[in-house]
């Protein structure tokens, strides 16, 4: 059985949408446990929580090993979703610098695991020396790049190209995004989906997977120089469209130890994204 380690922040979340207002744990660490545990793979998680927020761990699955590295502050996001499309969405957050250290791995052995998952949601929150440190272990390293492109202007989430992500990318063999990142990461001048997947796979991830929302994902392989189209899977209603792309990411990784066919993994992640639109929070089979 696979054994994943999860790297990242644990946040306090709010939802609204639809006239509604409810409060969540969240990050991708929560949102990929859900998953995880659903699938029942093993997993640990190495998380980063303000010390008096220890609460929101209790909302992991019992399953899992949670590993809190307690800081001053919790990351804060307020989800805004405008409108019945689940593709819409603002976002305002609070994000503290609470960098992880290679202080907090000292009681993990790193060669035990099948592969990482990190989830950066600020450039802070992933240092470049942590990724070195984990590449030494010659596991795939999975990451979901929004966070090195989050700014924040008046509290406000604003996407910025990612300048360093030529010193970064050598280190991953895996990475995600949604279609704004995507047309975003390179700054202006890039439109073409494919072109910008092949410009960031140049620099050393083998796949680049850009989610699409309701259109399903495009999944560039290196090893294959193939684009594959991935269509959605429309759920039987929409709930919470909150962690989708995080959802995505960890079935898509699940699969991935199992098979090196792109297509296949795309398609594995697309109906374990649908049954998470389907349900408020993390994902629950039963």
């Amino acid at each position: 059985m696979a054994n994943f380690l999860l790297l990242g922040p644990v946040t306090r979340d709010t939802i609204i949408r639809q006239g509604s207002t409810y409060h969540s744990t969240g990050g991708p660490v929560y949102y990929h446990a859900g998953v995880l545990d659903a699938l029942g793979v093993d997993a640990t998680a190495l998380v980063t929580v303000g010390k008096e927020d220890k609460g929101l761990l209790d909302s992991f699955p019992s399953s899992l090993r949670v590993i809190p590295s307690f800081r001053e502050n919790t990351a804060n996001f307020e989800n805004y979703y405008p409108s019945s499309d689940p593709n819409q969405r603002k976002q305002r957050a609070n994000l503290p610098c609470n960098p992880l250290r290679k202080e907090d791995f000292k009681d993990l052995d790193l060669h035990s695991f099948d592969a990482f998952l990190v989830s950066p949601l600020s450039p802070a929150d992933i240092p470049l020396e942590i990724l070195r440190y984990l590449h030494q272990t010659e596991k795939p390293i999975y990451m979901g790049i929004q966070g090195y492109m989050r700014h924040l202007e008046n509290f406000e989430v604003v996407l910025k190209p990612w300048k360093d992500h030529h010193k970064f990318l050598p280190f991953l063999k895996i990475i995600f995004m949604d279609e704004l990142e995507a047309r975003m990461v390179l700054g202006i001048g890039y439109s073409e989906l494919e072109i910008i997947a092949q410009k960031l796979a140049a620099n050393g991830p083998e796949e680049v997977i850009i989610t699409l929302g309701d259109r399903g994902s495009l999944i560039y392989s290196s090893r294959m120089n193939k684009v594959h189209r991935i269509p959605a899977v429309p759920p039987h209603k929409t709930v919470d469209p909150t962690g989708l792309g995080d959802s995505y990411m960890a079935a898509y990784a699940c699969k991935r130890l199992e098979t090196p066919d792109p297509e296949k993994c795309g398609i594995f992640a697309s109906q374990i994204a649908s049954l998470k639109l389907e349900k408020q929070g993390a994902l629950k089979l039963f």
